[in-house]
């Protein structure tokens, strides 16, 4: 597929924005033939199977520790993962952990399993590792955010009932789209990353809206309903940038909105600038003050992914 963009030198990239961009040289696609390309069965891979095996032990109340570690076991990136994780000082490692079994009791087995979920699920995406919307600021953008949220959480624990495990998942998966993009759709990918970093004062859905017609967003929803993955990932993947969301599952989508406009005001998001009415909103609706909110954020922005 031709982008018209390929035609701009590196040159003009460096000085290309979205008050000179040309709307008729970005050639894109139109929303419904993006949808219909995520729903071709040629062109989306398939939820991994050991993703499937994961999902299906958080309703088996029979597992143990060592049942998710020996499924956990079965892919080597999978646990050399779990095990630098829990051997962050974010879960307090005193002592350095050595087995996936004992990284699984120390991350608790909620946390473990999901964060092991949320892995399985992204390694189908190839998505280039550079860039602003690349997997490696991705996947540290999404630790992140769900350690964050995790902080915000702890300030008010009678009025969150989230468990630990349900908002690491959302923290790390909310942009699953730009995965999703870079994977179908890579030269629009590469298009979508350079109008981030020339236009670091506008917010992430306005740039995707420009050059795609749809925001990264309903790309996630869409990925999460081809998949048939539960209603609230769908949910936080598809409104995580909505302030104003009222309905199901509604304080995970604005925690998780809250996390993300916070991480994009100190230089921790992917580039883009979340409006500074909607970081106010997300927290007024919580009930958290600027106070709590800075004090998790330091917190956050310190720990060693």
């Amino acid at each position: 597929m031709n982008l018209s963009a390929a035609m701009i030198s590196e040159p003009q990239l460096l000085h290309w924005n979205l008050a000179n961009a040309d709307r008729g040289a970005l050639g894109r696609l139109p929303p419904g033939d993006i949808r219909d390309l995520v729903r071709s069965n040629e062109a989306l891979p398939p939820m991994p199977a050991l993703a499937k095996r994961l999902w299906s032990l958080r309703d088996d109340d029979r597992i143990s520790a060592q049942g998710l570690a020996e499924v956990i076991l079965l892919d080597p990136f999978l646990s050399t993962q779990i095990l630098r994780r829990a051997n962050s000082a974010f879960y307090g490692a005193v002592q350095p952990i050595e087995t996936v079994q004992d990284a699984v009791t120390r991350l608790g087995f909620s946390v473990a399993l999901e964060l092991a979920l949320a892995l399985a699920a992204l390694s189908p995406l190839r998505t280039p590792n550079r860039g602003p919307i690349g997997r490696d600021r991705l996947w540290q953008h999404g630790l992140r955010c769900g350690i964050l949220m995790q902080e915000l959480a702890r300030q008010r624990r009678s009025a969150f009932q989230l468990p630990p495990g349900v908002i690491q998942l959302s923290g790390i998966t909310h942009d699953i789209g730009y995965l999703l993009l870079g994977h179908l759709l890579p030269e629009q990918f590469q298009l979508v990353s350079r109008l981030i970093e020339a236009n670091p004062a506008l917010s992430l859905p306005t740039i995707d809206r420009f050059a795609l017609g749809v925001e990264h967003t309903q790309l996630g929803e869409w990925l999460y309903d081809a998949w048939d993955m539960p209603a609230p990932l769908l949910l936080v993947a598809r409104h995580h940038h909505n302030a104003a969301y009222e309905g199901d599952d509604e304080q995970l989508v604005l925690l998780t909105g809250l996390a993300d406009a916070l991480l994009e005001q100190s230089g921790l998001g992917l580039g883009g600038q979340s409006p500074s009415g909607d970081q106010q909103q997300f927290a007024d609706r919580l009930g958290l003050d600027a106070t709590v909110c800075a004090q998790a954020l330091e917190r956050a922005a310190v720990v060693t992914l």
